[in-house]
């Protein structure tokens, strides 16, 4: 592109310019829960999905941010001793299942190829909203993932499997999407912290069950229903969760979390890695539970123009709302004088150019229009001032 090619368009190209990613506060919180085993025997790794779910619902994080997938339906199991129901623990206190769980993706649907394309949006046009993660730069996510795994990969269904490398390709494709601020990693499933070794994307905590060449394992089963019921790992994140992080008012951060893992009772090595933080370590541990796990208040809210979704038009809308009602009011107090004809004439304060300028702002293409005369007269300035350099 020569110099004067280069004059002409930049004053498009500073108006068309987008903000940095990541150059905004951290808005939202999702949860992505993906248990990856059928059959009845797995009974288990379906319970430390949904108690997750059930965590993070408790700690705010409401349905339209959560994506459940589920490859069995153990409540309607004919095994189940308890149809309808699906517990986690032995004293079956609290039932999972319940009446207020949403399924986004259910049996067959949970797939590797599907899993892929929910994380980085390449889903077909006609996928509804609640099957969608519909994240921006500003969304800290939690990945949490549970079934049967070994080196480096983990199976899904007993099908097919996703690898380290699989995995670590999709998430540097949602940090080249503008997908994450920041992305928590947990995984639960023999060998689990070889997972999250080829990952490379910045901004991402992971965390996992188990070493190379270790197990992971059952908490303890329920006689009753027959099989286990959670896993170890699992059940001391929970045993966390929801005995520490009582509300969304907790100030208790990941290195309180990650520091309460007890090998011995886990019965496996946890894994950590911070490296992938820009402040390693330090900065990872200081993240607070709740910027994973929970609500967020500082949500950044944008009324809906009637135009559509752009945010610029919904501020123009409300700021030309309240013209609107500082003129009614002028109109109310206005001062009348009598003309020679008996007709009264209101002294108004805004004249009829303003209200004209307004309705052409207000019009759908008037912003567009706007921004369109600038760019021209910016044109024309540097193709002046060009012409005198050439």
């Amino acid at each position: 592109m020569d110099l004067f090619s280069l004059l002409l368009i930049w004053p498009f190209l500073f108006l068309a310019s987008p903000a940095p990613a990541n150059a905004a506060n951290h808005t939202s919180n999702w949860a992505v829960l993906v248990c990856t085993s059928r059959f009845w025997f797995n009974y288990r790794h379906l319970a430390n999905a949904l108690s997750l779910y059930r965590t993070v619902k408790r700690l705010g994080i409401p349905d339209s941010q959560i994506i459940l997938m589920l490859p069995d339906d153990m409540a309607c199991n004919a095994r189940n001793a308890f149809p309808g129901t699906v517990y986690n623990n032995a004293d079956r206190a609290l039932d999972l299942y319940g009446s207020n769980i949403e399924v986004d993706y259910r049996g067959y649907e949970v797939t590797v190829e599907s899993f892929i394309r929910l994380l980085t949006d390449r889903l077909p046009a006609a996928t509804p909203r609640s099957k969608r993660l519909l994240t921006d730069e500003r969304s800290n996510i939690l990945v949490y993932m549970t079934g049967h795994g070994g080196n480096e990969f983990l199976k899904f269904q007993d099908a097919e499997e996703i690898g380290a490398v699989d995995l670590a390709d999709a998430f540097a494709q949602m940090w080249e999407k503008r997908r994450y601020k920041e992305l928590l990693f947990m995984i639960d499933t023999c060998q689990a912290n070889t997972m999250y070794g080829k990952l490379y994307s910045p901004n991402i905590i992971a965390t996992g069950s188990s070493e190379i060449d270790q197990s992971s394992y059952s908490h303890h089963a329920d006689q009753d229903v027959g099989v286990a019921v959670i896993d170890r790992y699992t059940y001391f994140n929970l045993d966390f969760l929801e005995k520490e992080v009582r509300d969304q008012a907790s100030s208790l951060t990941l290195g309180d979390l990650f520091g309460s893992y007890d090998k011995d009772k886990i019965n496996s090595d946890p894994g950590f890695r911070w490296d992938l933080m820009p402040g390693g370590e330090a900065e990872g541990k200081s993240r607070l539970v709740m910027d994973f796990f929970g609500n967020v208040q500082n949500v950044e809210v944008v009324e809906e123009s009637a135009h559509g979704d752009d945010g610029h038009l919904g501020y123009l809308d409300h700021i030309i709302a309240r013209m609107r009602e500082l003129d009614a009011q002028r109109c109310a107090n206005k001062s009348v004088i009598d003309t020679p004809e008996g007709h009264d004439v209101a002294r108004l304060a805004e004249p009829k150019k303003t209200r004209e300028v307004l309705a052409e702002i207000q019009s759908p293409h008037g912003l567009n229009q706007q921004a369109l005369g600038v760019a021209v007269v910016l044109g024309g300035v540097t193709l002046w001032f060009a012409s005198g350099l050439l």
